[in-house]
This record gives C-alpha cells, structure tokens and sequence, in this order.
C-alpha cells in the first residue's frame, strides 16, 4: 500500500494492516520531518484501501520510538505563530486520524516510546506493550509540554491525577506501572509481543473485545467531577512550585492547561494544548534545556568520537584500582564495581581502607533501601573491592586512579612508584581538583599513558568527569580514558591542563569576586539567598563551607601562582581569616555557618555569629545590597573567565564549557550554562556591566573577543 524509507504500510492477513516504523538511517525510530511525512501518506493510504478490517502499528526496530527529532526543536521553534500552529494542527490531525479511523488500531510496544512516540500510541484503540518497554512523556523536561494530544488523551485513558503525575515528572515509567495506569492493556514478553498484539486486533475485530467505549472516552471531557479536578491540579501545582521554585514554568503550565480542558471535548482540548505548546516554545527555560539535551548528546558522541583515532575498539577495563581511599577513593570504587569493573583500593593506612570501605557500603545501604538491590546483589557488589595495604595486588591493575592527598610531593612519590609496578600498557590518572597535570607528568617515565581524570563529589552523585590532556598525553589514553568514564556512567569533557582546569577555575573566578563583596560588607547570608534564588544549588559561602575552607585556600595560592593577572590577593580574604581561626567548613562544623549533625541526616546549617564577626572586623558591619548587585558582581567574573578558557582552547566550545557548569557545579539547568546567558543577556550589556566594575579587578575585565562579539552582534549558540 505504501513504502518510504522509515514508514511502510502492508497488508498482512484477513483483511489487516500493518503499519510499520523503520527508519532506513539511524539505530532508532524518531518524529522527524520526512518520517511524519511519510506516516501522513501512510495514514492516507489506509484511509483510502478498501475492505480494510483492522491495524498494527509496530516497529522492526529495538525501540517503538524514542520521541521526535529534536535537531529539529530549533527550526518549529524559529516559525512565526501561525506556521508553528498550523504545523501542530496538520500533525493533530493525523493523531486524530488514527484515532478516528473506521477500524480498530493497535499498537505494540517494545523498546521505549517516548514523547510523541508515546501520543502515537495513545492514539490508538488499545496499546500491547513488551514486559521490557518504557514509555513517558518527558517534555516539561525540556521546558514545553506534550504537544501532540498528549495532554489530552493521557487523563482521558488513565485518570487526572495519574496524567498529571506522569507529564509533570517527565519521567519513563515501566510496562507494570503503565498498565496498572490504565494506560496499556496488556504487558507480554518481548517474543510474543507482536503475536499478541495481532491475536488483540482480531479480538477487536471479531467483536470479542469492545473497543468503542474506550474511543469514546478519550474524545469526550474527563470524566471525573471539577471539584475534583480542581483539587488535584492545586495540589500538584503546590508540590511542583516547591521541588523547582517556580523557576520552571512547563509543568505549571501544563497541570493548568489540563484543568482547563477537562471539560472539553477532544478536538477543542488539542486545539488550546497547541497554543500553550507555542508559548512555552518561545521561553527562555525551553531554549536552555533543550540546549542541554543536544549538548549533552553531543558530549556523549564525542567522547566516543576520539575511540576513531585508535586501530583497534577499544575492549573495558577488568580490574581498575584507586590509590588513595576515603570518602573520595570509596567513592570512584563503589562507583566502578556498581558498573560491573572490579576494583582494588589501595592505601597505606587501615583507618583510610576502612573509612573508603563504609563508603561504599553506605552507598550501597542505601540502594537496598531504595529498592535499587537486594542485600544479595549489594553483598556481591561490594565484595569486587578489594581493599589491601600491599603494593602487589596493583600488579595486574589496567587502570590506575590515583587519588590521594593533594600535595604535590605526595602524588609524585606516588605516580612514580606506580609507573614502575604497573604493566608498560598500563593508563594511570590523577584525580587532582588543582595541580598542573604537565607537572605532575614529570615524575613518569611514560606520560603519554597518563592524564587527569578529575571527579567530582559526590562521587555517584555528580554527573561529570574533567579528562584533562597533559602536553604528553596520547590520544589512545585519551580515548581509553573518556570510554572508562562512560561505561561508570559519567559525562566525560575533555580539557586542557591549566591552574583549576576547567570547572574550578571559572568557580574560583566567582570565589574570589565574593570575597570582594564581603571586603565591601556585603552580608555573606545576602549573598547565598540571592544566589540560590537565582537558581544555584547552594550560595558560595555554603559552597565553600561543603568543599571545606582549607581547601579554598590551597586553590586560591595555586590559581594567583598560575594566574597572577587576575586571581590577585594582596590582602587576607575573609575565607582566609575564618580558617585561620580554625574554622574548616563542614568538616570540622564551623565555617562560614555552623554545622549540626544528627543522626542519618546531612547538616543542618545555622549563623554563628563568631564568624560574623571575624568578617566585620576588617569589612565593617555586614550590610543588604540590591540583589541585582550581587548577581552581576558574581556573575561577570565566571562569565569572563570561561571566555579565557575558550579563547585558550581549555575548553573547545561553548556546548562543552556550559555542559562542564552544569554538571560540575550545578548551574542552573533552566539557565542553559553560562555561554547561552550571555547570549541572553547580550554579549554588549555584559561587556557594559563589566567595565562598571573594571576598578575593582582585573576579573572585570572582557576579553578581546568578547568585545568582537559585542560590537558585531555575535552569539555563542547563533
């Protein structure tokens, strides 16, 4: 009947169809373009046979599929208003038409159908779904909403609370949990998956099962009371506002939008869904995570991307080991073995084996509690480290991550004995936050199998690895090492070696500009509040209390050496004074706050008014400034810095410099980082606000390609 290149339509047996998606490019199904066009003549084509009793939608790919093309987001987004609703009304109506066809439709699932995958899906009479499938709705994850009747079909089929759960979550949910939604009718293994989606359809058509009633449903107004609905849609909206702080406006709009259209029927419901589709298309919060989304794919193929340079794929790693235990060293293990790569864990001292040891273990505990394992499963886990005192158990060790304490003639000493006792084949890396990676290759005799490999804590919390290139550094290690970093799960971005690299150097930028703030007596409390507001997981002055003071003031003598022009410090910082007092942060529960801890909690911060007064003492008494002050004052700074490190090549481009932020620090993901604020902003107000302040620092001072940009009217994301 009809055959493209990723959408077919066939006839099968007794007078039924198939309707086939698979895609001649690409391992997976997507919405794109030319895929939509395709499943528009499709549709016609089984508009128009004759005789036609019944259709099967399915996929000859491993995955249903796994939403629209969102390389595409950027162009549906640049369209005037009324080419953006037209395009949402001719692809409604080709869901309508589904929906509407004079024949029953069913679906088999398998894979993961996703976004508009799922609204395909949803258009049909009944949806059989494979034990191992995933479906969701993740679009308020990237600030819009499910534009595809989405919206209106999910509280049709399941219930008003359940859609609402499911679309403001943006999460996948299983094939259990969507059948016992309501959502799906029947959940079968993956063999039998598209036998017993036919054998559904020939129940649909022989009238054994009814299929009108459910039709009939989902183009009629929720049926559930408006008081009720009402009550639900406050509740969430609550329960939303509080886990984003109503900096993310899409899944508020979307719980609106929902109430609002309880009450119509199908086709006015999808109509006002496609207005509020384009609203949320045009935000700001859009642009910036959908830029995420593409970046952080685009991270994901380059690091693989560097496995090309090598004759040979690369194999994993298998045995890995860490030097240097504690919180940190048990960390990188329990984040090794939980990835199937045994590890061995070295330290000279028993209390640093232990203490590396029961971080795992706790990390582990707490995957039993969640669910995620069972006690046999984490016993399992747990007992591919092997902690041990002796340098021979190292001998067959692939992977070396040294990670002790950051003092350079220590990780010398350590590096050099390690290149010895390890194989010729052998890749060492420093998981150092601070010192040169070119220096600490000195104490090598083969530096080209070694690099930095900077993680950040938590270990299995924080997403990002910093790959940091020493001048020696081979471009296999460098492939073997992004391919590690990706199968532990993390976000591998390589950068070149400089004071800080990447991440800590722009954050130390920041770091020093709020020690000017308090030196002018603004209040440090100010400071966090504004900062937080802004959307920043923690203020600085919290920051720097959970990295621990001592170690502040170790980075700032390593970037004012590395980086004198700008990270200058004549004079003793408030930072500087509080340790000196003996106050270390949360390690030792004084830092900028005090810290309490009660049992299985994290600390609870509160002010201590000794440290406000260590601060007055050479600030004055602390005072409230315009929050705007505050922001531009910490901002500008980061700003200025991260465009050194592109004009240095630290860092080869805007996507990976943002994804680093985001990953490494927390920058506010609805943000986008803080190349596409500048773009936000514009590159010549930035550069305006900076000259205001160019008195107080050289950290104020743009770069001569900002200001090329800024007269030009140039963009980082054009």
């Amino acid at each position: 009947m009809y055959f493209g290149e990723k959408v077919s339509l066939t006839a099968i047996e007794d007078n039924l169809f198939e309707l086939n998606f698979n895609s001649s490019v690409g391992s997976v199904n997507k919405l794109d373009k030319q895929t939509l066009e395709e499943l528009d003549k499709a549709i016609r084509a089984a508009q128009q046979a004759k005789g036609i009793k019944g259709l099967l939608l399915t996929s000859s790919k491993n995955a249903f599929i796994v939403g629209a093309d969102i390389t595409q987001f950027k162009q549906m987004f640049d369209a005037p208003q009324d080419q953006f609703l037209e395009s949402a009304n001719h692809i409604n109506g080709m869901m309508s038409a589904i929906e509407d066809m004079p024949f029953p439709t069913v679906v088999a699932i398998n894979g993961f159908a996703l976004g508009g995958g799922l609204e395909v899906c949803l258009a049909c009479d009944a949806r059989i779904i494979s034990m191992s499938a995933k479906i969701g709705l993740p679009e308020t994850g990237l600030g819009i909403l499910p534009g595809w009747g989405g919206t209106v079909r999910l509280p049709r089929l399941s219930d008003f609370a359940t859609a609402i759960e499911w679309i403001t979550s943006a999460r996948q949910y299983s094939a259990d949990k969507a059948f016992k939604a309501g959502i799906v009718d029947k959940v079968v293994g993956p063999e039998q998956l598209r036998t017993e989606a036919l054998e559904y359809l020939n129940d649909m058509v022989g009238g054994v099962i009814d299929y009108t009633d459910k039709r009939q449903q989902k183009l009629s107004p929720v049926n559930q009371e408006p008081a009720e609905i009402q009550a639900i849609a406050n509740m969430a909206k609550a329960v939303v506002n509080q886990k984003t702080a109503g900096q993310y406006p899409a899944p508020i709009k979307a719980i609106e939008l929902m109430e609002k259209s309880a009450s119509l029927a199908r086709d006015e419901a999808i109509k006002r869904e496609a207005g509020v589709f384009y609203e949320l298309s045009q935000s700001l919060e859009a642009r910036s995570l959908v830029g995420l989304f593409v970046g952080d794919q685009f991270v994901a193929r380059k690091a693989r991307g560097y496995q090309k340079v090598l004759e040979t794929e690369l194999s994993n790693i298998n045995l890995a080991a860490v030097v240097g235990a504690g919180i940190m060293g048990g960390g990188i293990a329990y984040q090794s073995v939980t990835r199937g790569c045994p590890v061995v864990m070295k330290d000279i001292a028993q209390p640093a084996l232990d203490l590396g040891l029961k971080e795992a273990e706790k990390l582990l505990s707490k995957a039993v509690t969640k669910g995620q394992l069972d006690q046999e499963k984490a016993a399992k886990v747990l007992s591919m480290i092997k902690p041990t005192l002796d340098d021979q158990d190292l001998a067959n060790s692939e992977f070396v991550v040294e990670a002790v304490v950051e003092h350079l003639p220590v990780k010398n000493a350590v590096l050099s004995a390690l290149d010895k006792q390890l194989p010729d084949d052998a890749i060492i890396v420093s998981n150092t936050s601070s010192i040169s990676i070119n220096q600490l290759a000195k104490s090598l005799d083969k530096p080209e199998r070694f690099c930095g490999m900077h993680f950040f804590n938590p270990v299995h919390v924080m997403p990002l690895v910093e790959v940091i290139r020493g001048e020696h550094t081979s471009e296999a290690t460098i492939a073997a090492v992004c391919n590690h970093a990706l199968r532990l799960g993390k976000k591998p971005i390589v950068v070149n070696d400089c004071p800080g690299f990447l991440v800590n150097r722009v954050l130390f930028a920041q770091c020093f500009a709020m020690e000017l703030l308090l030196r002018d007596g603004v209040s440090f409390q100010q400071i966090d509040q504004v900062m937080e507001a802004w959307g920043m997981p923690m203020g600085p002055a919290y920051l720097m209390d959970v990295v621990g003071l001592d170690t502040i003031v170790h980075c700032y003598s390593v970037m004012a050496e590395g980086i004198p022009q700008r990270f200058v410090n004549t004079e003793k910082t408030p930072t500087e004074m509080l340790l000196e007092s003996g106050r270390q942060g949360q390690k030792n529960g004084m830092g900028y706050y005090s810290y309490t801890v009660s049992k299985g909690s994290r600390p609870e911060k509160s002010v201590d008014p000794k440290s406000l007064a260590l601060i007055e003492s050479i600030a004055g008494k602390s005072k409230q400034v315009d929050p705007q002050t505050i922001i531009d004052r910490l901002l500008l700074p980061l700003a200025i810095e991260m465009n050194h490190c592109l004009d240095e090549g630290i860092v080869d481009s805007p996507t990976e410099a943002d994804m680093a932020l985001v990953w490494g620090v927390g920058f506010p993901p609805f943000r986008g980082g803080i190349c596409r604020w500048m773009d936000e902003q514009g590159l010549d107000v930035i550069c305006e606000k900076a000259h205001k302040y160019a008195a107080l620092s050289e950290l104020y001072k743009p770069t001569k390609s900002m200001g090329v940009m800024a007269s030009s009217g140039k963009k980082f994301y054009p």
